[in-house]
């Protein structure tokens, strides 16, 4: 039973604070993934208890990204909201470590597709071409 407790706080997303986010991806030279949600949008809850319960997920994420998580309506999500902009929840914000915007993405993806959409960053392929070149080669 410990060990069960044990692994599966391994496993989760390691969510990191907006405010400590871009020194943490600077110092590992990381894309900032900024989920902003809210805790009464279906397709949040539906991310959360499927999506980001995905072992593979939560490794790539964890692998790859400096994940932070930010409600719509407290400070922390009014200020990505202003910054980068809000397309409704869930919005994910990919950004480079110097804090400029790669792409925003709206919307609820199942674990093949959000694999897919993690990979077009954490490879690189967002340098040389656009999302929907890289999906209609795929």
């Amino acid at each position: 039973m410990v060990l069960a407790l044990f692994i599966s706080a391994l496993a989760d997303i390691k969510w990191v604070d907006y405010e400590d986010a871009f020194i943490k991806a600077k110092k590992e030279n990381k894309i900032i993934m900024i989920y902003i949600y809210s805790p009464e949008c279906h397709y949040c809850q539906e991310m959360e208890e499927t999506t980001f319960k995905d072992p593979q997920v939560q490794e790539i994420v964890n692998k790859y990204f400096v994940p932070v998580k930010v409600r719509k309506c407290l400070e922390n999500g009014l200020e990505v909201r202003k910054e980068y902009g809000y397309l409704g929840t869930p919005t994910f914000h990919f950004i480079e470590p110097n804090g400029k915007k790669i792409k925003s993405i709206f919307g609820a993806w199942k674990k093949k597709d959000f694999l897919q959409i993690l990979r077009y960053f954490y490879e690189g392929h967002y340098k040389k071409k656009t999302m929907t070149q890289y999906f209609l080669e795929q």
